[in-house]
């Protein structure tokens, strides 16, 4: 399941075959919309809840309240179910949709001219290593940085993410050094790609994003523009 930014999503997996996925964006939000897809697959797929081996869930980062909903109903289904859960970024996400190796750079609209942002290197039948930790970037400051990681170890370096849509050309000098763009149609997380990472970390009998469910919590790289109520001036309040 997956809520993170405005377009979320929700599949169906045994193994590694889809069974059934559903996409949804509205005005209605996805407190409303997820359970409610959720519930439309569970039911023309013949499933239960009961049944769920496994549930897999983005952490963030994205909007302040979209990175609650889907691990709010996944940890409500874990307690009344015990139901076991596997929680990933979405920088994690969509880099193992980018390449098949090599280190990718994903970067992800956090808006007011900033980008979520982080590097994973990507190999085949282990998990993704971070190499660049998560956080939020001004797209030049972002470039500078990749630019330098890559010296010392000379890595081949893709970039993708929905971030390029709008900064695509602050990573021009990066491009012209060999770095490579992931195709397009990459650029947005697959929220099947995330339940067959869950998947494959259970092959593994990996850790990875398995943690007690009271450890799970939302990944916020800024702070959210609500703010404190301030001193009323009383002397002693």
């Amino acid at each position: 399941m997956d809520s993170s930014f405005s377009r979320g999503g929700v599949a169906l997996l045994d193994g590694e075959r889809v069974v059934a996925r559903s996409a949804f964006e509205g005005e209605e939000g996805h407190v409303a919309m997820l359970p409610r897809e959720l519930e439309r697959l569970m039911r023309s797929s013949g499933w239960r809840m009961a049944e769920v081996e496994r549930i897999a869930v983005t952490l963030g980062p994205g909007t302040f309240s979209g990175a609650r909903i889907a691990l709010g109903m996944a940890k409500g289904f874990a307690l009344a179910l015990g139901t076991p859960v596997v929680g990933f970024s979405t920088l994690e996400v969509v880099a193992a949709g980018a390449a098949e190796s090599g280190w990718v750079a994903t970067l992800l609209d956090a808006r007011r001219g900033e980008v979520y942002a982080a590097v994973h290197e990507i190999r085949s039948c282990s998990d993704p290593v971070v190499r660049l930790a998560p956080g939020v970037w001004d797209p030049d400051g972002l470039a500078e940085a990749l630019s330098r990681l890559r010296e010392p170890f000379g890595a081949r370096l893709t970039l993708t993410g929905n971030g390029l849509l709008a900064y695509v050309d602050r990573f021009q000098s990066l491009l012209d050094d060999g770095c490579e763009l992931a195709d397009p149609e990459r650029w947005s997380l697959d929220v099947t790609l995330l339940g067959k990472m869950a998947f494959w970390s259970s092959l593994r009998a990996s850790s990875h994003g398995l943690r007690p469910v009271e450890a799970l919590e939302p990944m916020y790289l800024r702070r959210a523009d609500a703010k404190e109520p301030q001193g009323t001036g009383v002397a002693g309040a």
